[in-house]
């Protein structure tokens, strides 16, 4: 029994590997396709099946102890996805079905398989033994929040620190909604305009178009977390406040004017905002990302790819049909580019930074930097172009191909690094508990992870930054305190003054 006026301690129960989980399905269909590819592929050399073998492995590994159960955001989730999808499930289908040729049109070489292979399992094994070295090292491993596995779940309002926490006021809202409208109405149209007229965008206007039309998403998700997890009682003004930002996020982000690695981080981070008391287990939130990314993202390429199609003219085989197929679509060429960054080393050497210092450097006009590098994807697909027969620019660089373009083996290392350091971060930054804008930017970051995985770098830093701006001014407009002083000045003048 605690001594009187001291603090007691919340005992934290070590939740067992249930056999149930959604990791146990995971592990059997991971293997199951290992089976299949090396049944279907047996007589392609030594080399190929073994490092097929060894990416598998790699993957469980990952599977097992790169996902925490006491994470605070679904970042590791999100990074064990990707590379299950995009460079584990999604090449082996290919491969099983074009043995000789790669979805970026390169030729295949058991050699080039086989080094690709193990560059891929490089950089899920050191992410995985990084990942749990810097969460010990951080005190990551029994953290109080959402995502805690305590002896009983976390509850929106039970933390006094949540209670205490001021909320945002009636005319802060009023701002941060009266500026939303006014930049849905001014930037909307034009962005509507550019799909209809097929404008190419500029680096400058994508950026600016990211912060100003991700400004009502920012604003929604710090909004709902306030309302969620205050505590407090929920007025009619806050639920039609909650309604009309959710409506400009539907004007600003939709099939129509957005891919789907635009738009799927803003609905999902919804989900788990709105959602947080459920989806505070790591099994729920792997059950919602793995069918998002695995049927949903999918599905939904019918309506992104075709601006014209509407839900009413779409069938349930048509559904199913595109799920079947869109592993062998160039939206799964991850694999096959990091192929070609390690076949453009082997030809032409490492790039030594030129990259990165572009990816880092992105803000910087191309106008006033002569010799900018292009964005990866770019540069990966000129090589296809001019030794191949690719015949467009718009492909994905994915973080490992940028490592291994710059630094080789040694790059593929430092960005896993990198990557689990991130991911850490994030995990620290959800439970936190000083504002109402860490949990939701962490949440949407853990996300868009996704395209940071995807690549190319340079892109994906710009959308990220500008997100990021998006969630800073959102949060300054909410945290408005107009009047507060006058008020506590007219108190304080109120007192009685003594006299001696």
């Amino acid at each position: 029994m605690a001594a009187p006026g001291l603090p007691t301690m919340k005992k934290t129960i070590k939740t067992p590997i249930d056999i149930l989980s959604l990791r146990v399905p995971l592990a059997l269909a991971i293997v199951l396709i290992e089976v299949v590819f090396i049944n279907s592929l047996a007589s392609a050399g030594m080399e190929f099946i073994l490092s097929s073998v060894v990416v598998t492995v790699a993957l469980l590994i990952q599977l097992r102890f790169g996902i925490r159960e006491a994470a605070g955001s679904p970042a590791d989730i999100v990074v064990f996805i990707f590379n299950w999808l995009f460079l584990d499930l999604a090449p082996k289908v290919q491969l099983m079905d074009l043995p000789q040729r790669l979805i970026n049109t390169s030729s295949v070489t058991v050699d080039g398989v086989a080094v690709t292979n193990l560059v891929c399992a490089l950089f899920m094994v050191a992410f995985t033994f990084l990942y749990g070295l810097l969460s010990r090292r951080g005190g990551n491993a029994s953290p109080t929040g959402p995502a805690a596995f305590d002896a009983e779940p976390y509850h929106a309002g039970d933390s006094e620190q949540d209670e205490a926490r001021p909320g945002f006021t009636a005319v802060a809202v009023g701002l941060a909604l009266t500026v939303c409208l006014v930049v849905v109405a001014v930037a909307a149209p034009r962005a509507y305009a550019m799909v209809e007229n097929a404008e190419a965008a500029t680096p400058a206007s994508l950026v600016m178009q990211r912060f100003l039309l991700f400004l009502p998403s920012a604003t929604l998700l710090i909004l709902l977390n306030e309302t969620v997890r205050s505590g407090r009682k929920v007025l009619f003004s806050r639920v039609c406040t909650l309604l009309l930002l959710f409506v400009l996020v539907m004007i600003t982000e939709n099939p129509y004017t957005e891919k789907r690695n635009a738009i799927g981080p803003v609905y999902i981070a919804l989900l788990l905002v709105l959602f947080q008391n459920w989806f505070y287990t790591e099994g729920r939130r792997l059950l919602l990302l793995v069918s998002g990314m695995v049927l949903v993202f999918p599905a939904i390429s019918i309506f992104t790819h075709n601006r014209q199609q509407t839900l009413s003219g779409v069938s349930l085989s048509q559904f199913s049909a595109e799920i079947a197929d869109h592993y062998f679509s160039i939206n799964y060429d991850s694999w096959a580019n990091i192929y070609t960054a390690v076949e453009i080393v082997k030809v032409h050497g490492m790039q030594w930074g030129h990259q990165l210092l572009g990816a880092l450097l992105f803000f910087v006009p191309s106008s006033m930097w002569g010799g900018k590098p292009l964005a990866t994807g770019i540069f990966l697909a000129q090589y296809l172009i001019a030794n191949y027969s690719m015949w467009f620019t718009n492909l994905s660089a994915p973080l490992v191909a940028e490592g291994y373009l710059d630094f080789g083996p040694g790059g593929v290392i430092a960005y896993a690094a990198a990557m689990a350091w991130f991911v850490v971060l994030l995990n620290r930054l959800a439970l936190r508990r000083a504002g109402w804008v860490a949990f939701p930017m962490a949440v949407y970051a853990s996300v868009f992870l996704m395209i940071i995985l995807r690549g190319s770098l340079m892109i994906a830093l710009g959308f990220a930054s500008a997100a990021f701006l998006a969630f800073c001014f959102a949060a300054v407009l909410l945290s408005a305190r107009f009047g507060e002083r006058r008020r506590v000045d007219r108190r304080m003048g109120a007192r009685p003054t003594m006299v001696s």
